[in-house]
């Protein structure tokens, strides 16, 4: 069936790893920064410390806290984390590109009438620079910035409201399964899941078969005819 049935009348997006490629470049970027911090603290080579810190996110999952994980097992003081914290929030976000088919596929969605909403988490000056560089800022009916982790089900339920929606009205596009895709589900809305990212390739595994999810690999299958 059509992922956008005549029911749905809206659409909330996810932003990293659904509308650009974060896993890719954003996040190991800011991996091979902070290599360099670990390299010194604990005496090895930067190769070293990145492949550590890749081997730790698929042992314990990406939202795990790698600079603290790793502060444990050497015994390092508090002030190592802060420093690798630092220089992760100077990290530029300049390179970052949308997904090639993403902002047409977007405006034709909006050609067509349907309501448009971007819903990501993290630090609110931080999603604000990667908005702007992707040129995203006046593209949706309303973006909403949450540094809440259980945020998004709040921010879901103020779209419905605001927008006067029912959630059998709403289809939810992400790469989180544990994140917009569980809630979105749990509010009734319909879900598009896509096959992209850290977030993706680490809880797939848990997926649900008598739980069938919709799968999209970029932002212009919600454009076509799609099966479960």
């Amino acid at each position: 069936m059509s992922l956008l049935s005549n029911r749905i009348k809206a659409i909330i997006f996810d932003l990293d790893d659904t509308l650009y490629d974060c896993s890719g470049t954003l996040v190991l970027k800011s991996k091979k920064l902070a290599s360099k911090i670990i390299s010194k603290a604990i005496k090895c080579s930067e190769a070293e410390a990145l492949r550590l810190q890749l081997e730790l996110e698929e042992r314990l999952g990406p939202k795990a806290d790698i600079s603290r994980e790793i502060a444990n097992l050497y015994n390092l003081p508090e002030e190592f984390c802060r420093e690798i914290s630092n220089t992760i929030n100077t990290l530029e976000v300049e390179d970052a590109i949308l997904f090639p088919d993403a902002i047409d596929a977007i405006n034709e969605l909006k050609r067509t009438g349907y309501k448009l909403f971007l819903v990501t988490l993290g630090k609110k000056e931080w999603q604000e620079r990667k908005i702007k560089v992707l040129g995203l800022e006046n593209v949706f009916d309303e973006i909403i910035i949450t540094d809440n982790p259980l945020g998004k089900e709040k921010c879901f339920k103020e779209i419905l409201i605001k927008y006067n929606l029912v959630p059998e009205h709403v289809l939810c596009v992400g790469d989180k399964i544990k994140d917009e895709i569980e809630v979105g589900k749990r509010l009734g809305m319909s879900t598009a899941l896509m096959k992209h990212g850290r977030h993706y390739n680490f809880y797939k595994s848990e997926i649900n078969d008598s739980e069938p999810y919709t799968y999209i690999t970029k932002i212009s299958d919600l454009l076509k005819n799609n099966e479960n």
